[in-house]
Formats: structure tokens, C-alpha cells, sequence
């Protein structure tokens, strides 16, 4: 027979453990709830569009990465609403002929929603403000800007794009835009590989189990916090080392832009750009590496950070003034400055190719 202090002492260890439940049972949902209110743990789709995405999920109809043809619709962002106004390749353009005017220089610029022009109107995207630039200050010849460009590609959608679909307009230029979401993009979806030969993609498995990482922030916060997961949902070292093996991968699709342009005579040029917090740390996470790797081979590069950090020293700019706080993409006058970048580095491919028109023209 028990004795009546071991009663008393089961009878404690079991109101210890049901009081523990019921506060489990408590705080759980409390600090779920707290958690989604400061937004601590959103994805970027979350803190913009209020719905939750897959870093993996992958449009898998098709080979090309583009909107819907002759489509008008919005950003529907908080912070702005710009028109989004696609032509028949369903890119945010105007419709472009196929005959080339004599003198004419056409540029076609190859990137994600930052070439797309996302955070601005049409008009102040900055390759419609590039194309303003040069044709006013460069009386005597015609720039025409091609977009290539949709929110959420990558350089591998771009490629296929600018193989399949844009170079049949003759450009003398081609750019490709390249940031760090497209390190982060080529992780979940792969390279070349991704393109199915029967016209589909497919993309990357996502880890297990992404339906506990979607539907708990408080997954979320054990998972960031104990576990140093990222929103790839993988821990930071596994993140890591994918990163570098995208990074190789963009390499040598850089490599192939650039054989493949020079030999149809098309100037190419890679163009890298800092995301927000790049730009305020004044450092890239990986693209100095993919920056390197061009110059030893001899592909041109624009880098636009040197330019975009010293209008925001020099003209006292705030980082607000220059990225929108919550959507991260270029305001109107990102855009600008970004446009005038590029055109710095233009310059001495577009002296060379007027020279070369005049002698045409003659």
C-alpha cells in the first residue's frame, strides 16, 4: 500500500505535467498568433501579397517565363498599383516590328521583374528611360529597347527566350541582367535541366515537410532559431553550398550567352545589380564571384553598385528613396539611376556601333 507522501508526491508530478499542457495549449496559438501579426517570419509574397508561395513551385506548362499575351492587369502591391500591359510574347512591352530600319541600334535586355520595371510605370522603367537618354543624346541615330524581361525569371528562362523568341529582331546589343534572387531562383528550379522535351519544366523537389513550414509561423521561429533554416527551407550551410553550385551553373550560362552572341556579331554585355541590402552594406553576397569569372574571360560587365552606392552618399539619399521599403524593387528613380549606369557602360560599345551604322548608312 502506497504510502500517503508517494500519493501526494504522483499527485503533484501529475499537476505539474497537466498545468504544462494546458499552458503549452495556450501559448501555442498566442505566440502563432503574435508571430503572423509582426510578420517576423514572412516570405516576401506574404509581407506583399498577404498569400503564401512556394519558393518552389515553378510554371511547369511551358518553357518560357512570361505573362499572359495581350493581357492588361496590375502589381496590386501596398506600397503601388503601376499597369502591367503585355504584347503577343507576353512580356510588359510594346509590340516591336521584325524589320529593321537602316541605323537603327536595338538593345535587348535579358532579366527578372527589376528589368520588367516592377515599382514603376511603364514609362520610368529604366530601359524605357535608357532608350529616352540615348536617343536624345545621340542625335542622328535610333535606339530601340526590346524587353525581355518578367517578374520572377531567372537567366535560364532568359536564355530560352532570347534563343527562341527575340533574337529574330536583330539586335546589336543584348544584356543580361543578373541579381541575387537569381542565385536563390536557380537553387529551387536548376539550370538547363529544368527544360523537359516534351515543352514542360520541372522544377527542384521541395524538402519535407513543406506543409509545417507553410501553415505555422511558430514552426517558422523554431525552425529559423534553433535550427538556422532559411525560407528555402534548408538550414544556412545547406543554402550555402547550393548557392555556389547555381553560381557555377549561371557561370557557364554566361559563358554560352557570350559565345553564342559573338558569333552572330551581337555585342554582350553582363550587367550585375545590388538588391537593397547589398546596396546598404555596399558588399554582394555572391556576385563578385560570378563578376570575376566574366572579366577573366573577357565578357563585359556592368556593375552598377559603385554607381547606385555613390548617388546615395553623395545626393544624400535615403535607401527609401532609391528601393521601396517593402516590395525591395527600384522606385521610379532606382530606375533612373540604374539607367544611367548602364549607360555609362554602354558607352563605348554604342560609340563603335554609331561609327559602324554611319559606315552602313554611306
Amino acid at each position: 500500500m502506497p504510502l500517503p507522501s508517494q500519493i501526494n508526491s504522483k499527485r503533484r508530478v501529475r499537476g505539474v505535467i497537466i498545468i504544462t499542457l494546458i499552458s503549452l495549449c495556450l501559448f501555442m496559438p498566442a505566440a502563432e498568433l503574435t508571430l503572423r501579426i509582426l510578420c517576423t517570419y514572412c516570405t516576401w509574397t506574404e509581407q506583399n501579397k498577404g498569400y503564401f508561395v512556394s519558393p518552389y513551385s515553378i510554371r511547369k506548362n511551358s518553357w518560357y517565363h512570361v505573362r499572359s499575351p495581350n493581357a492588361v492587369s496590375s502589381y496590386q502591391q501596398q506600397e503601388f498599383d503601376y499597369e502591367i500591359r503585355t504584347n503577343s510574347l507576353g512580356v510588359r512591352d510594346i509590340e516591336h516590328p521584325l524589320s529593321k530600319p537602316p541605323g537603327e541600334l536595338r538593345i535587348i535586355a535579358i532579366g527578372d521583374s527589376f528589368t520588367e520595371g516592377q515599382g514603376a510605370s511603364f514609362e520610368q522603367t529604366w530601359l524605357n528611360q535608357l532608350g529616352r537618354n540615348l536617343n536624345t543624346e545621340h542625335t542622328g541615330s535610333r535606339f530601340r529597347m526590346i524587353c525581355g524581361g518578367t517578374a520572377g525569371s531567372d537567366p535560364f528562362f532568359g536564355y530560352r527566350i532570347l534563343v527562341d523568341k527575340l533574337l529574330v529582331y536583330r539586335p546589336d546589343f543584348v544584356l543580361l541582367i543578373v541579381n541575387h534572387s537569381d542565385i536563390m531562383d536557380v537553387i529551387v528550379r536548376g539550370g538547363m535541366e529544368r527544360f523537359l522535351p516534351d515543352g514542360t519544366v520541372k522544377g527542384v523537389d521541395p524538402p519535407d515537410p513543406p506543409w509545417l513550414y507553410e501553415s505555422s509561423h511558430f514552426a517558422r521561429f523554431i525552425l529559423f532559431e534553433l535550427f538556422d533554416y532559411t525560407h528555402l527551407m534548408i538550414t544556412r550551410l545547406e543554402r550555402d553550398k547550393k548557392a555556389q553550385q547555381a553560381l557555377e551553373k549561371i557561370m557557364d550560362l554566361v559563358g554560352e550567352y557570350n559565345a553564342q552572341l559573338r558569333s552572330m556579331n551581337i555585342d554582350f554585355k553582363l550587367v550585375i545589380h545590388p538588391l537593397r541590402g547589398e546596396l546598404r552594406r555596399n558588399r554582394y553576397d555572391e556576385l563578385d564571384l560570378l563578376r570575376e569569372f566574366a572579366l577573366q574571360r573577357r565578357i563585359e560587365v556592368i556593375d552598377t553598385k559603385p554607381y547606385l552606392y555613390e548617388k546615395l552618399i553623395e545626393r544624400e539619399n535615403r535607401l527609401e528613396d532609391i528601393y521601396w521599403p517593402g516590395d525591395n524593387h527600384f522606385t521610379e528613380l532606382g530606375y533612373r539611376y540604374f539607367a544611367e549606369a548602364v549607360e555609362a557602360g554602354l558607352a563605348p560599345n554604342i560609340a563603335r556601333a554609331r561609327v559602324g551604322t554611319r559606315r552602313m548608312d554611306n
